[in-house]
């Protein structure tokens, strides 16, 4: 089957992991971004050979490019949180499906080894009826973190919206339809615009979530433990970077409130590889002219925490 022909919209640090998982599968014809090419948006856009757009530019406009591309007859992959706010992802839903383009937004969360076991083994009610979700996510960040994009209320709309969207995005996978959001945020280190930490309760029913999303987290770490009435499974590490190897933790509830079996599944620990299924699954929905639910995903997600920051007044 023909590969599709694909524009790389941002090449910056997480852009550039974009570049070899493209070429892996599709012909990259061309790369956006100031930084390092003079290649204009608007010539790739004209361009009648590229049938669609990877976009991992700053928060801040990754809307309005996926707008023109969708425009410009493109389909659209777009790095999360897919917008700054809500509304402007909306527009792009309905101007895709007017167009009859898939437009999809990246969690590439949701393709991680971790995940995908400790989803199939949900599905298969290993761990019974769901109780509570309880996630941790942080990093120290570097040394001025402070003045980067990403924690910018401008470029990068918060902390929330740049990593704690993964762990929403990730609980609302499993309780489905969130009743009610509370939240904390708070601005004690980077003295930014924003936040260096969120605290989220969301709640679906009887299930509750509770998310710890942090920039102070001093010794990187990532676990996102999903009980249930029979048992629990705990995802910890996070590819290379967030402890080594990643790993699936199956825990079996016994009578004995002191005894639980334990079983600790390994998992593919190379980061690069949740893209790679990420970017095949979007070509999958192309060549079948199949619309993606993700906008719409990222779309609750964004709600969420624009929710939060409003009872923050943010």
């Amino acid at each position: 089957m023909k590969k599709l022909h694909f524009a790389l919209i941002g090449a910056g640090k997480h852009g550039t992991r974009w570049v070899g998982v493209i070429r892996k599968y599709a012909f990259l014809d061309a790369i956006v971004d100031p930084k390092i090419t003079s290649t204009l948006l608007e010539d790739v856009l004209k361009d009648k050979n590229i049938d669609a757009v990877l976009i991992a530019t700053p928060h801040d406009s990754l809307a309005s490019i996926t707008l023109q591309a969708l425009e410009a007859g493109k389909h659209v992959l777009c790095e999360k949180p897919g917008a700054i706010k809500s509304i402007q992802i909306k527009k792009n839903i309905a101007l895709a499906e007017k167009m009859g383009l898939v437009y999809k937004i990246g969690y590439n969360y949701r393709f991680h080894d971790g995940f995908i076991k400790a989803r199939d083994l949900w599905e298969k009610g290993v761990i019974g009826n769901l109780l509570f979700i309880r996630a941790v996510h942080g990093f120290g960040g570097r040394k001025g973190y402070g003045k980067e994009w990403r924690i910018s209320k401008e470029a990068g709309g918060g902390h929330l919206r740049d990593q704690g969207v993964h762990l929403i995005d990730m609980a609302k996978s499993f309780m489905g339809k969130i009743d009610k959001v509370q939240g904390f945020r708070a601005d004690t280190y980077w003295e930014s615009d924003t936040e260096d930490n969120a605290f989220v309760l969301l709640k679906s029913g009887n299930v509750i979530a509770s998310i710890h999303s942090s920039l102070t987290q001093w010794k990187r770490k990532h676990t996102f433990e999903i009980y249930g009435t029979r048992g629990y499974l705990i995802v910890e590490g996070l590819g290379m970077r967030y402890g080594k190897p990643e790993k699936l933790i199956v825990g079996k509830h016994t009578e004995d409130p002191d005894v639980v079996k334990e079983e600790v599944i390994k998992c593919d620990h190379i980061a690069d590889h949740s893209l790679e299924l990420e970017l095949k699954k979007f070509i999958s929905d192309v060549r079948k002219g199949r619309s993606a639910r993700s906008p719409l995903d990222a779309y609750e997600t964004l709600k969420i925490v624009e929710e939060v920051y409003r009872k923050n007044k943010i």
